[in-house]
């Protein structure tokens, strides 16, 4: 992870490993690494927000699967070490197996928990869809205020493998009580999900499909909001969150004869600047 050419003047501030303990960063998949590049790489590839520090945890083993309860334990170690966005890769790993779903504290939980102490939570929607959708985006992406990332093609159209949101409520096979209102509709944006240009634990680039890759620049944006905006870190509540929603809302670009929220598309494509205006408007 470390040894890419483009990570040289990036800030790791912690790093904790929750799978084998070890206290040395290391990357036995090379997701983490990908998804690092995209935000922080100052190199032959740009990363959209360079200057921000990083706390990086490591929840997911080699083969992408994991527990729940580790990574809830891994955002509850974030927001104990002052994180102020935490940047859930998870639903959307191209080939990753799901999380094992435990019966302890889960994701979900530990997601709402950080939101509550004004920590802002931008998670994947999920690589399901199309044929293989399994009705509603990845978990934690569905809980109210997580910021939930659909996925955009290269045209900026609907990846045909980002998940749908369900919007309507349901009983099974998880229950939704009520339907999503807005801003909090899921997916609440789409980013670039398809060929997205990468760094890879090889020490090389590669291109990469999967909404990961687009959470990871919605969190970009956010970071950059954040630098200009430093009151918004300094919140004690989810008030921060409903915000930001809010100038999501206002400043993507819907999809042509879009009106409203799309099940696919969200609310629109991400646009970084007009998000940045729209704050300080």
């Amino acid at each position: 992870m470390l040894e890419h050419k483009d990570l040289d003047s990036f800030n790791l501030v912690l790093w904790k490993d929750f799978v084998q303990s070890k206290s040395s960063p290391y990357d036995d998949n090379g997701h983490g690494t990908s998804m690092a590049g995209i935000l922080v790489a100052d190199g032959w590839m740009q990363g959209i927000a360079p200057r921000v520090d990083l706390l990086v945890a490591k929840a997911l083993g080699k083969d992408g699967s994991g527990s729940d309860e580790l990574v809830a334990e891994a955002i509850d170690w974030c927001v104990t070490n002052d994180a102020d966005i935490i940047s859930l890769s998870l639903g959307g790993a191209p080939d990753f197996l799901p999380l094992d779903i435990g019966t302890g504290r889960g994701s979900d939980e530990a997601t709402n928990d950080a939101i509550d102490q004004g920590v802002i939570v931008v998670a994947a929607a999920g690589n399901d869809g199309g044929a293989n959708d399994d009705g509603d985006v990845a978990n934690p992406c569905g809980e109210r205020f997580v910021i939930c990332v659909g996925g955009a093609t290269q045209s900026g159209e609907h990846w045909i493998g980002s998940s749908t949101g369900d919007n309507n409520g349901r009983i099974l096979p998880l229950p939704l009580l009520a339907p999503r209102s807005d801003p909090h509709k899921k997916p609440e944006l789409v980013a670039p999900a398809e060929k997205v240009a990468v760094i890879n634990y090889e020490g090389s680039w590669s291109l990469v499909d999967g909404t990961s890759a687009a959470t990871v620049y919605v969190t970009g944006a956010i970071a950059l909001l954040l630098q200009q905006n430093p009151e918004l870190a300094d919140a004690t509540s989810s008030s921060n969150t409903e915000q930001i929603k809010n100038w999501i809302e206002q400043s993507v670009t819907p999809k042509e004869g879009q009106s409203g929220h799309d099940d696919d598309y969200g609310y629109g494509l991400l646009q970084i600047q007009a998000l940045l205006d729209a704050a300080n408007a």
